[in-house]
């Protein structure tokens, strides 16, 4: 081999880790950011106001948090007093502060 192939070989190398390292890199600070914004997100203030919201796009009026409580560690169950056609009724809300995700149920 000349010295030529044995510098093309090792720059070659090189490049590939240099490019291997940047993914890593670019991988994990994905993570960071997901987890900087769970914990933003992993509260009660957070639980309630997602609740309230998916209650009003419900159709329902007049909304009162009664209870919030945690569920494990990322799950909120929050229970509303309701209001919707004349009627006052209860609902159960649910709130994943990992996955951003609300229900009614």
């Amino acid at each position: 081999m000349t010295i030529a192939a044995i510098k093309t070989l090792g720059g070659g190398t090189m490049r590939k880790q240099m490019v291997c390292e940047l993914l890593l890199i670019l991988a994990f600070s994905g993570c960071t950011t997901t987890d900087i914004n769970y914990a933003d997100r992993n509260n009660v203030d957070t639980a309630r106001a997602r609740c309230v919201q998916l209650a009003r796009t419900s159709g329902y009026e007049d909304i009162k948090t009664e209870a919030i409580n945690r569920d494990g560690q990322a799950e909120w169950k929050v229970e509303l007093q309701v209001r919707k056609d004349g009627k006052d009724g209860k609902e159960r809300c649910e709130y994943n502060a990992r996955t951003d995700r609300v229900h009614m149920g």
